[in-house]
């Protein structure tokens, strides 16, 4: 059964900075206040795919863009869930804790 659009909307939205450099959407997301009860489902990939933004964000040295990012992660780390399981665990386990150290 596919996954419902509206539940990859935060991994559509990192998808769309990376791709299209395009942190709009991402902006929107962040101030939404709707997502708070709704579990999130993302791949397994997400991770790798929010490093990867924000390294070249700080590479950039922007700012914005790189608090934009970790705002999300704050306020919807906790509705994030990747194959079923909690995503800050599985992204703790995949190296965040380390990444977010360094920053």
């Amino acid at each position: 059964m596919p996954v419902r659009p509206e539940l990859q909307q935060l991994e559509k939205c990192i998808d769309d900075a990376i791709r299209k450099n395009d942190f709009k959407p991402l902006e929107q997301f962040v101030q939404n206040e709707n997502y708070e009860d709704i579990t999130l489902k993302c791949s397994k990939q997400f991770f790798s795919k929010l490093d990867n933004l924000m390294c070249k964000e700080l590479n950039k040295k922007d700012i914005q863009n790189t608090s934009t990012i970790l705002n999300s992660l704050g306020k919807y780390g906790k509705n994030i869930h990747i194959f079923g399981e909690a995503g800050l665990l599985v992204m703790m386990k995949q190296g965040l804790v380390k990444k977010i150290s360094i920053l």
